[in-house]
């Protein structure tokens, strides 16, 4: 006669637990590497419970030498809290399904834990597009506000507020479809954008991020050789430059019945918008013998934040 024990039961997940959480943690750093998140934002570890960015305001343009220093005092400009939420997810396996799986079948099952953590990240970070101009967005009955700029205001504005009161750039929202004319208007505007203290600021656009619905629009904007429905085929004067980033995650909102798309300044972008791992994707592993039971799961807390909101023209078509 067998006795069932706690040692029984260790050895029954014991054939499972050293390769799928292997395999989770390769499935995990795959993912990792290849999402978009990490083209678009500054990622970052951090330790801290909080986050607060402390910017300034610009400096003003040099000053003739004349043996003495030249010296500048800037105020500050807003503060941008980074708070961190937490998310997770488990899997409980009873005996009957431990007896009879395959290594196969479970390494399957952590995979899908760990892809959903991972797919996690990739859908906040594109609520945040998606709600761009908005205070807040809602997910699975949470609000959360990770859209607003340090300015107090959504990053997509045309409200924007100066600290200095000398920047008169302050809207970076359009209603625009996305088309030639309106790809240069964009072009023009974040060109034009003034740092707080009213100096003509470095802003240049080099990066168009859209959805799968504006794929073929923008690839024939800024990929073709020839002029887009033109019939004599002029040259395409936007070929080549800039990067194109098709996300599959970025839809539309809910009540608007265009589609979003965003020129965006990359360089300024990883110095402003912020996607925080406190804990990355990381397995959690509970066995209870006595309920015959192997409970497996995914635990992270992240946190997004938006500085500065002078990196992107948002087009939000009606």
């Amino acid at each position: 006669m067998i006795n069932y024990t706690e040692t029984t039961f260790n050895k029954l997940v014991g054939k499972y637990d050293t390769t799928i959480f292997a395999f989770m943690e390769e499935v995990g750093t795959s993912m990792g590497d290849k999402q978009i998140i990490n083209e678009l934002f500054n990622r970052q570890d951090v330790d801290e419970p909080d986050v607060s960015i402390h910017s300034t305001t610009a400096h003003s343009d040099m000053k003739p030498h004349t043996g003495t220093r030249n010296y500048e005092d800037i105020p500050e400009w807003y503060t941008k809290d980074i708070d961190f939420e937490e998310f997770s997810l488990t899997e409980s396996f009873g005996r009957k399904f431990l007896d009879d799986n395959k290594l196969l079948n479970m390494q399957n099952r952590g995979a899908s834990l760990m892809r959903s953590a991972y797919r996690t990240h990739e859908n906040f970070a594109a609520q945040v597009f998606i709600n761009c101009d908005q205070s807040s967005f809602a997910k699975d009955g949470k609000s959360y506000d990770w859209t607003l700029s340090a300015d107090g205001v959504s990053f997509v504005s045309d409200s924007h507020t100066s600290k200095t009161g000398r920047c008169n750039t302050l809207d970076n929202k359009t209603t625009s479809a996305l088309d030639g004319d309106n790809f240069q208007t964009a072009i023009n505007t974040i060109g034009a954008f003034e740092d707080d203290n009213g100096n003509q600021g470095t802003y240049f656009g080099n990066t168009l991020l859209v959805g799968l619905e504006l794929s073929k629009t923008a690839l024939e904007l800024i990929n073709s050789d020839g002029k887009p429905t033109v019939a004599n085929n002029d040259y395409n004067i936007y070929q080549g430059s800039m990067k194109l980033i098709v996300w599959n995650r970025l839809k539309k909102q809910s009540s608007k019945t265009g589609y979003p798309w965003f020129l965006i300044d990359s360089e300024s972008a990883k110095e402003e918008v912020y996607f925080l791992d406190r804990i990355k994707p990381e397995i959690t592993d509970n066995r209870n013998w006595q309920t015959m039971t192997w409970e497996i799961g995914v635990y992270a807390r992240f946190g997004i934040g938006i500085n500065n909101w002078r990196w992107c023209v948002g087009n939000i078509p009606a």
